[in-house]
């Protein structure tokens, strides 16, 4: 009974969260190596990267269908050493392609990339290299991050 109920409230939390969630992809890439996806969906859209074990970076290209850390490759990017986002603007060309690149620091890193259609544009500013800066957006994002894992688990373990 105690299962059900947690999973009633974070199914609540889920469903009344601002942003629609579009895609969400676990997977894992070696050290200096990168996996590619291809972004479709039309509007803003936001890419969340969160590394679980390790450390991986995000990189976006309108242009290329390759995009990695060399500035002539990407036209947005977030490396930080812990949670990446960044904003597809409505007006990128789509396909748009995201790499996810594993940092040299570690053997593997493991992450889980979660993609959401957005209307909350206000809080987020490009600097010139039009990486996202956005304070909110991180504090958010984790608590998204821990609801998707305990949902995770609790499927598995129900079924």
């Amino acid at each position: 009974m105690k299962k059900i109920f947690i999973f009633i409230i974070l199914i609540s939390y889920v469903l009344a969260y601002e942003d629609k969630l579009l895609h969400y992809t676990a997977d894992e890439v070696p050290a200096g190596s990168y996996k590619y996806y291809s972004l479709m969906y039309d509007g803003f859209v936001k890419i969340i990267l969160i590394s679980e074990i390790g450390d991986a970076d995000l990189y976006a290209s309108q242009k290329t269908t390759k995009p990695t850390y060399e500035p002539h490759q990407y036209c947005l990017q977030s490396a930080t050493c812990g949670e990446d986002i960044i904003l597809i603007p409505d007006s990128f060309k789509r396909p748009v392609s995201i790499g996810v690149y594993g940092h040299p620091s570690h053997e593997n890193s493991k992450y889980i990339l979660l993609v959401y259609e957005t209307t909350d544009t206000e809080n987020v500013s490009y600097n010139k290299n039009l990486k996202i800066h956005n304070n909110e957006e991180g504090k958010t994002a984790i608590l998204t991050s821990v609801t998707w894992h305990l949902l995770d688990l609790f499927f598995n373990i129900l079924f």
